[in-house]
């Protein structure tokens, strides 16, 4: 049960209700709800809240009755957003670790000395295509439970100023190959990037809550990943200009790797069902299978062609 403005909100299993009452009694009003739980008893209610006048506990409960909103005492399991979030977070690291064993072509697999520079160059270029669109990601604020959704908002605000800045190391970096600003918008991404750069879009507009719940775990990877491109970068002969941007890129991620924002959105959250948390799961699944398609498409590509960049203008 929530309060919002002049509402109350009931959910279970994954339904809303919605009831319009005065600002003066929403709170007192939840207060009652809460108490509703199967421990209390109706005369407990109304020495409580109604001494004075105990039918009007007993009118609330007929109007509740009446509208199908009551039930037996029963026991319905609620974990609260955070710990909804860590079994998220278990799971997806579970499934990328597994994904990863059994690829020969991510990136912690490989044998460097096999490695051509065209698919060094071309991880970079594919890493700017998916950065870049995650800056232009439209968010639908709008998370269930969630009484604070300012507070939200204001989260995903200083997250989206920080994810403006990642595109750019890479574009500087782009840059010291000869790689300019207008060649990349002539350019198309792989579609394994198309992909997962098109399921953040969608979850963000239509699942915010679960696109929500991967944030922390990109920001993570980003970290990870570009720890060991730099170490690939370092042992073989390229740029040092392009060496000491991915570098810099590095110190940034480094210097926010402890804002998770993810956790920071669900601690807003006071519960989620067991049903939406389900979802959530099967959700996590696909995600976990675009995310994994990535870096083998990359390397693949640019290993067997003369060409980094996939021009618009040559179609």
């Amino acid at each position: 049960v929530n309060h919002y403005q002049n509402e109350i909100i009931f959910s279970q299993e994954g339904r809303n209700f919605v009831f319009k009452v005065n600002g003066k009694t929403n709170k007192a009003l939840q207060k009652i709800i809460m108490m509703m739980d199967g421990t209390n008893s109706l005369s407990k209610l109304q020495e409580t809240f109604a001494c004075e006048n105990p039918e009007a506990i007993n009118n609330f409960l007929r109007y509740l009755d009446e509208n199908k909103l009551l039930d037996d005492a029963f026991y319905i399991k609620i974990d609260s957003g955070l710990e909804v979030l860590l079994e998220l977070e278990y799971l997806s690291n579970k499934l990328f670790e597994s994904k990863s064993n059994k690829n020969p072509f991510s990136l912690g697999e490989l044998n460097i000395s096999n490695l051509s520079i065209n698919a060094i160059y071309g991880f970079a270029i594919e890493a700017y295509y998916l950065f870049s669109y995650q800056a232009d990601i439209n968010i639908n604020y709008s998370v269930p439970s969630c009484e604070n959704t300012a507070q939200i908002k204001k989260l995903i605000n200083q997250f989206h100023n920080k994810e403006d800045v990642k595109d750019k190391f890479l574009a500087e970096a782009l840059h010291c190959i000869g790689i300019k600003n207008e060649d990349l918008n002539d350019t198309i991404p792989l579609p394994q990037t198309m992909s997962i750069c098109n399921a953040l879009a969608y979850w963000a507009s239509f699942d915010s809550l679960f696109f929500f719940s991967i944030l922390g775990f990109l920001v993570n990877q980003n970290l990870m990943i570009f720890t060991y491109y730099l170490q690939i970068c370092e042992s073989v002969n390229i740029n040092s200009n392009f060496i000491q941007s991915v570098r810099n890129l590095i110190n940034y991620l480094d210097s926010n790797k402890f804002d998770n924002i993810s956790r920071q959105i669900f601690q807003q959250i006071s519960y989620i069902d067991e049903q939406t948390k389900q979802r959530l799961k099967r959700q996590t699944y696909l995600f976990i299978e675009i995310y994994t398609n990535v870096n083998p498409a990359i390397l693949n590509y640019y290993s067997s062609t003369n060409h980094l960049l996939r021009r618009v203008s040559s179609i």
